[in-house]
């Protein structure tokens, strides 16, 4: 799941991950997102950090509670470093600063073994 307001970034992020042979589900809010997160579970889940309604650093709680085993990569284009730090601390598993390349993108998911098949 790619949970960014930002659809071009999002439909990037698609075109790296289907390449891959990731199932993708884009998402544009954080209500869209607890909304889907409801009744699925994905592997893993690209999360920005600004959005209309709130920040994605505070949604990461309800991520967990949809599922501990989600893995979680963090995206923002702000510098302050709070943000990393306090999304560490609520644990997530990756961290991206943007704009990012597509080998981070791909060494991420090497990591994670998301498949290139």
């Amino acid at each position: 799941m790619i949970i960014d307001d930002d659809e071009d970034l999002g439909s990037l992020l698609t075109l790296m991950l289907e390449a891959r042979k990731i199932l993708v589900l884009p998402v544009h809010s954080l209500h869209e997102a607890e909304a889907y997160l409801s009744y699925m579970k994905p592997n893993v889940i690209f999360l920005d950090n600004s959005f209309p309604e709130g920040l994605g650093i505070n949604f990461i709680r309800h991520i967990h509670l949809s599922g501990e085993e989600i893995k979680i990569i963090m995206m923002t284009a702000d510098s302050a470093p709070w943000i990393e730090e306090k999304a560490k601390t609520e644990g997530i598993n990756y961290f991206l600063r943007k704009p990012f390349s597509k080998e981070a993108i791909n060494a991420i998911l090497d990591k994670l073994e998301l498949s290139r098949d």
